[in-house]
């Protein structure tokens, strides 16, 4: 259901709209007083408070998400306004406020499922609306948009536990559905800590062994506490009480095994057979640690790198999105069906909005040859993904198809032509999907193209894509060649695509008959007006010329062509090659010129250098310029177009008693 969809059917069922004409007036003097909206002016329910600015705020937030759903921060400021209304949401509160946090949350979670946080915020509401019933449905509804969330089942668990203190089985029984959805993540500690309390509680210390003997074996970030947890127990607990008759049986046949012990040897005493079974007991867990502590270690280098491990819509940095696809590597190369499962459903938290980890996991469930589970990744993936591009719908559309569900096949993709109007891949798998599901009767795969006909917000290109397909379809697979005809001409003096010419051009020439070479003459025709390249209309012009040869029916036909083609293009292409020829020759004459003016004043520079040279030595020799001076490069700010030579500039031309008076350097 979608944001208009979810107001709307609230909306209906919360609001009565009752026509004021209908009021029965007991008193014609009487003022009719004019009943309140029941929506706000972009349809959204309306909110209960009679302050202005709440009303503008809520309005213009729903018509952001209706138009934008993506909109994370305006749905969190929804929220924020629905908390606002009057009147609150109690028990006691107007069931408008009930309703419109209703469509409010409904809209926002099937947007975004992942926020874990939200569902429970909806169950306490729903606790408080309809009760403990209430809050187990959102709860339900909430571990199946994230069903990997250790926090909310540790939510849902407690919830149960204290709602429903005396249905052990129905506590049991949610617990293990808990553990198979978190119960091997990275971070469960907060999950098992749970589920081993209520056996603790209990005091099922059998129950409760049994529960640890799993728990250590799972690499996890406090893996050494649960296994100091479970030698306490078993250290403390008769070991009668907490192992099973198959496991006491097991270990006591391996304590009484001794060497030359025959059925006449006497019994190992009580306290002896507990102390050896103890003893046994935690040397094979001592085993099960040590592997369990390398499991852990070899995750860990990942799991580090995990800076974000809850759903976001800001985008990952690229070492995050690095870290997991390595991560995903090392356990898939590790080869545990059900730690890789977990790990893709982990990281599809985090990175929820990235469509090549959603293709990933598919193309590992495609592995596993369960189709099953590969409609429930991209049932998940198409609303999660933005839908711009297309490509998860119509793998989803070929995967329910696979599964004969060919109804969801269906609206898969009409609800993706709906998004994307002339989208040519999802018009051939939508037309192709009607084919094969009806081979005897192409109508509805026709439709598709048909009804794509015409579209106003399409470009020029796609309509020529839509035309060319659906005459290709009329000719090739429903055998209609008038029908293909038809289609073709319409795209007549309108497209310029060697696409739609090529398709057009090969169909009347596999179309012979009455009229043969009248009809591919008017194609090619058309490709020679039209705005393709010239050197495409000459590819089109020589194998127009061919098929004359072949089919045609008069030689001065075929002579004329050739002319019209062939001749031109080479006089063409002739010209052409002059023309680049002289081009070239005029480019390198004023290059030629060019050098010949830079080496000309390199001369010339050269000549002045050379004079000032002499003028600088003639200045020394005449005392003008003391030797230590000239080396200083001092020089008055004014003229400092003349700095000494430590500025890598001359001195000027000048001599004599103009040098001196300027300059300040001469003689004493």
């Amino acid at each position: 259901m979608d944001t208009e969809e979810a107001t709307t059917v609230y909306t209906s069922i919360h609001y009565g709209t009752t026509d004021v004409n209908n009021v029965q007036e007991e008193n014609e003097s009487e003022a009719v007083v004019p009943q309140q909206p029941t929506t706000t002016p972009s349809g959204a329910p309306m909110p209960t408070t009679t302050d202005p600015a709440l009303i503008e705020a809520w309005d213009r937030c729903w018509t952001v998400v209706k138009a934008s759903p993506g909109e994370f921060d305006v749905w969190e400021e929804l929220m924020r306004l629905a908390d606002r209304q009057d009147g609150g949401f109690t028990p006691d509160a107007p069931p408008a406020n009930i309703a419109n946090v209703r469509v409010l949350y409904d809209a926002f979670l099937e947007k975004f499922p992942l926020c874990f946080g939200y569902w429970k915020k909806y169950s306490d509401l729903e606790f408080l609306a309809r009760g403990p019933e209430g809050a187990i449905e959102i709860f339900e509804r909430g571990v199946k948009g994230i069903a990997n969330s250790v926090d909310l089942w540790v939510q849902y668990c407690t919830f149960i536990m204290e709602h429903k203190a005396d249905n052990r089985q129905e506590i049991e029984q949610l617990f293990e559905r808990g553990a198979k959805c978190v119960g091997l993540d990275f971070m469960p500690h907060v999950f098992w800590e749970k589920f081993i309390s209520f056996y603790e509680e209990k005091e099922e210390y059998s129950k409760m062994f049994q529960l640890m003997e799993r728990v250590i074996r799972i690499p996890m970030h406090q893996y050494a506490r649960f296994y100091q947890q479970y030698v306490q127990l078993a250290s403390t607990r008769p070991m009668s009480e907490i192992l099973s008759e198959e496991q006491y049986n097991t270990y006591k046949a391996k304590a009484t095994a001794r060497e030359g012990q025959d059925e006449s040897s006497e019994e190992i005493p009580e306290e002896q057979l507990e102390t050896e079974i103890r003893r046994l007991v935690i040397e094979a867990s001592g085993l099960i640690y040590a592997h369990t502590a390398e499991e852990t270690n070899k995750r860990w280098p990942f799991e580090a790198e995990i800076k974000r491990p809850y759903f976001h819509v800001k985008p990952m940095d690229m070492p995050q999105l690095s870290n997991w696809r390595r991560y995903l590597d090392f356990e898939e190369t590790e080869g545990d069906v059900e730690r890789i499962r977990v790990l893709y459903e982990r990281c599809l938290v985090t990175c929820a909005l990235y469509e090549e980890f959603w293709l990933r996991y598919g193309a590992w469930a495609r592995s596993l040859d369960t189709i099953d589970l590969l409609q429930d990744i991209y049932s998940r993936a198409v609303v999660m993904v933005p839908s711009s591009n297309p490509s998860l719908a119509l793998t989803l559309a070929m995967i329910e198809e696979e599964r004969g569900d060919n109804e969801a096949a269906r609206q898969q993709y009409q609800k993706t032509l709906e998004r994307l109007p002339g989208h040519i891949e999802t018009i051939v798998r939508f037309a192709n999907f009607e084919r094969r599901i009806s081979p005897n009767d192409l109508a509805a795969a026709e439709l598709v193209y048909a009804s794509q006909l015409g579209l106003d917000n399409v470009d020029v290109m796609t309509q020529t894509a839509i035309v060319t397909l659906y005459a290709k379809f009329l000719w090739q697979v429903r055998k209609d060649v008038d029908g293909a005809r038809a289609i073709f001409k319409t795209g007549e003096g309108k497209f310029d695509s060697k696409f739609y010419f090529s398709n057009y051009i090969k169909f009347e020439m596999d179309q012979p008959g009455e009229d043969y070479e009248k009809r591919v003459s008017a194609v090619y025709e058309q490709v020679r007006y039209s705005g393709l390249p010239e050197s495409v209309k000459n590819d089109y012009g020589q194998s127009y010329l061919d098929f004359v040869m072949e089919f045609g029916t008069s030689a001065a036909r075929y002579n004329q062509l050739e002319a019209d083609i062939k001749a031109p293009s080479v006089y063409v292409a002739q010209s052409r090659k002059r023309a680049a020829a002289a081009e070239r020759a005029e480019e390198e004459e004023r290059a030629k010129k060019q050098r010949q003016e830079e080496e000309g004043e390199e001369k010339k520079n050269d000549v002045a250098m050379d004079s000032q040279a002499q003028a600088s030595e003639q200045l020394e020799k005449d005392g003008a310029v003391v030797p230590s001076d000239a080396g200083s490069g001092l020089v008055d700010p004014a003229h400092a177009q003349w700095a000494g030579p430590a500025s890598g500039y001359a001195y000027p031309p000048a001599t004599g008693a103009y040098g001196q008076a300027q300059w300040g350097h001469g003689a004493a």
